[in-house]
């Protein structure tokens, strides 16, 4: 008897999986070797120079199949629901176009894992658009494909979630596209990061409660009292 595998579901966690341990892999190599700052770095600029960046290269270009397999297995996935169960009838071509969506973010990230920001700094960012920004509407539709399918194809539960994600990843971008735009504005384009920053040293001020200032202060006193009849003997003597 002939046993099949089904790997299909392992697309999208090694999808997961992979995407944050690059990102790891390759921070905690760039800041060994010295080429970022350990203090909030871009992630592409861990990824933006030798031997890390070939890391990074190669991963992302693993990372962008995987997500494409898994945007066209979902299409597949939901146009095989769509002809055999009575859904919603725009559900096809939402289908399509976030499939559409979802190879485009693909690709982005494929153009980001490429084309450093050191580098090609133009193309980085292109494919940064296209795998965040059009990542994020392919998000936003597969939510809304979820409230077509729910409950027959996918729980209530897993609706909720994926709009939750949705809005998570549109609140990031937007943070990131706010903060960005006005520090470029406040610093006119200049490069004032964390990275330009040292510490020399630690200065300790302690703050004292009354007794213990009445009580040095009074010792300070005596000791004052006593070097001057010291001094003043001296004087007398000769």
């Amino acid at each position: 008897m002939a046993v099949t595998w089904n790997i299909m579901p392992l697309f999208p966690l090694l999808s997961a999986l992979l995407m944050p341990l690059t990102f790891f892999i390759t921070y905690a190599w760039s800041v060994a070797l010295g080429h970022v700052e350990p203090v909030f770095p871009y992630i592409s600029s861990t990824g933006a120079y030798p031997p890390e960046s070939n890391f990074f290269s190669f991963m992302l270009d693993i990372i962008s199949v995987l997500m494409a397999v898994t945007v066209w297995a979902r299409h597949k996935q939901v146009l095989g629901h769509y002809n055999q169960t009575l859904v919603c009838k725009d559900l096809e071509k939402t289908s399509r176009i976030a499939t559409l969506f979802g190879l485009s973010s693909a690709f982005g990230l494929f153009l980001v894992g490429n084309f450093q920001s050191s580098t090609i700094t133009t193309v980085h960012l292109i494919g940064a658009v296209l795998a965040f920004g059009l990542g994020t509407v392919y998000q936003w539709l597969q939510s809304w494909m979820s409230v077509c399918l729910s409950p027959h194809v996918n729980s209530r539960g897993v609706m909720v979630v994926r709009f939750i994600c949705s809005a998570m990843a549109t609140l990031l971008i937007i943070t990131t596209v706010v903060f960005s735009v006005l520090h470029d504005v406040a610093n006119q384009g200049k490069e004032v990061e964390f990275k330009r920053m040292s510490f020399h040293g630690v200065k300790m001020h302690y703050d004292r409660d009354r007794r213990q200032v009445r009580e040095i202060d009074g010792a300070r006193s005596t000791e004052a009292i006593v070097a001057s009849s010291s001094r003043s003997q001296e004087s007398t003597a000769l």
